[in-house]
């Protein structure tokens, strides 16, 4: 098990995770790339009737790991105390504490250099790949809108989230105005997850399938909606990395599983 230096709390209380700046400067920027990805993700086949999505990678900021889920969970704990995420994500046959999440590599890389600049911390990029949904079928026009914005539901939480905690973290937000834009997400995913039901509710195959994974991320949602941490030291942008991490787990294992 590899275990890193412990955080300098000194310095994130003075210096409010020198990140903050360059979030700052690439909020904009992220804003313009994701909401392109999020047009570009899904896509319909005119000639099969298909609906899928557009693979895709994300870049996650690792402050630990280990081979046993136990020793990262407690890892993970203080992480979480200073604003980090804190989810354990399983890859390659290790658990890792992950920060955040990103959908330009260049911005995990330039966060990952500012913290081993200024706390001689060392980190770790993982790549997670995320290959396409495909849903077969013969649908109408207004059903295929909503098995589109289905599909790409848990991304665009993602993103409204990260959205969120990078405001948090810049000031942009208070926690109160942060609050509120979470409950605009949840509103807007609760809206794709009625929308499916009333069309879709009782069909089988990858229909089943696609709802079972919208009430997964709806109850991430009401989580996050409610505020419950994982531990009662867990700051509230901690909180926000957390569920934004946890709901692309859930699309992983719908992908995957």
């Amino acid at each position: 098990m590899q275990v890193p230096k412990k955080f300098n709390f000194s310095f994130f209380k003075s210096k409010k995770f020198f990140i903050i700046s360059l979030c700052v400067v690439f909020l904009i920027a992220c804003t313009i790339v994701a909401n392109y990805l999020s047009l570009a993700l899904v896509r319909t086949n005119s000639t099969n009737e298909s609906v899928s999505s557009s693979a895709f990678d994300v870049y996650m900021l690792t402050l630990a790991k280990s081979q046993v889920k136990a020793e990262a969970q407690v890892l993970a704990g203080d992480y979480q105390k200073v604003g980090a995420g804190g989810y354990i994500w399983e890859q390659d046959g290790y658990f890792y504490v992950v920060s955040s999440v990103y959908i330009n590599k260049n911005d995990a890389t330039l966060v990952q250099n500012s913290v081993k600049a200024n706390q001689g911390f060392d980190s770790e990029i993982i790549t997670v790949h995320f290959d396409e949904i495909v849903v077969n079928g013969s649908f109408t026009a207004d059903e295929k809108k909503v098995i589109a914005k289905a599909i790409s539901a848990c991304y665009d939480f993602y993103y409204n989230i990260y959205d969120v905690a990078i405001s948090l973290d810049t000031a942009v937000y208070n926690e109160i105005s942060a609050r509120l834009a979470v409950n605009n997400a949840h509103n807007s995913l609760s809206n794709v997850y009625d929308d499916f039901n009333t069309l879709f509710d009782g069909k089988s195959g990858n229909l089943e399938e696609l709802g079972t994974l919208l009430e997964k991320a709806l109850a991430i949602s009401q989580e996050l909606c409610g505020g419950t941490p994982e531990n009662n030291n867990q700051t509230y942008s901690s909180v926000l990395k957390y569920r934004y991490t946890e709901i692309l787990g859930v699309l992983y294992e719908f992908i995957n599983g």
